[in-house]
């Protein structure tokens, strides 16, 4: 049994570190992208991309999401600013995001 936490660790410890590759990350610029396409696969692509974020965030982040508020809503927000945001379409969309919903919906 005291072997256990040993092997486990050693197992860890040989696993290699897990970097970000960042072709296989979207930008603010391809978010954009594919929240501007009118087609059913792609809205309901931003639709979830969005809810994720959602999901992710809270006070501690500085964003406080007034109740009632729609997800088509907060993609509409979120995808104009990305879009008219050169500085945003340079991000990592996931950062893009977060710094839009943390300027729209700011905690009081």
């Amino acid at each position: 049994m005291q072997r256990l936490p040993i092997t486990l660790a050693a197992a860890l410890l040989s696993l290699p570190a897990f970097a970000q590759d960042s072709s296989t990350q979207m930008t603010g610029a391809g978010f954009s992208e594919a929240c501007t396409r009118a087609n059913e696969s792609w809205i309901s692509f931003c639709n979830g991309y969005i809810q994720a974020a959602v999901d992710s965030v809270g006070k501690r982040d500085g964003i406080c999401i007034p109740s009632g508020t729609t997800r088509t809503e907060l993609v509409t927000v979120v995808e104009k600013a990305i879009t008219g945001s050169d500085q945003l379409k340079a991000l990592n969309a996931n950062e893009a995001v977060h710094f839009v919903m943390r300027k729209s919906y700011p905690c009081p």
